[in-house]
């Protein structure tokens, strides 16, 4: 937080103009985090981790779901997300349930693979925008 506060001291003191305190502090923060802009949470094992994930779905871009077709949940499932315009990627073993978050609206590459089996899904995500996708593997 100091270093965010020393940055804001410093643009004050360069003139540079003012931006409502909302975007002063997304843009601070992001600089100052300099974190990726792909956001990859993968859990969703025990009641109470997938009680919280599935009421969180509609503050991410994007939930994840992994099944096999018969509907027992899939763990250790490899996935990856591209934004290929953007030249970003998150990588992460996950299952039974990923959360997505992303900077900005697009079209990303969500690959996912279990049991030797992939599976691509190319899909337009908007921060927050509760998006879900459910895979399915057979065993």
């Amino acid at each position: 937080m100091i270093r965010v506060g020393k940055h804001l001291l410093v643009a004050l003191a360069l003139g540079v103009p003012a931006l409502p305190a909302s975007a002063q502090a997304g843009a601070l923060l992001d600089a100052a985090a300099g974190g990726p802009a792909l956001r990859l949470e993968c859990g969703g094992i025990g009641l109470e981790e997938s009680q919280r994930m599935r009421a969180e779905v509609t503050m991410h871009a994007l939930t994840l779901f992994f099944s096999t077709t018969e509907g027992g949940f899939v763990t250790d499932v490899a996935t990856r997300v591209d934004d290929p315009l953007g030249d970003r990627r998150v990588e992460a073993s996950c299952g039974p349930i990923g959360q997505l978050d992303v900077a900005e609206a697009g079209r990303y590459r969500v690959t996912a693979t279990y049991a030797g089996q992939t599976q691509e899904h190319w899909v337009e995500l908007s921060p927050g925008g509760g998006a879900r996708l459910s895979l399915r593997w057979q065993e």
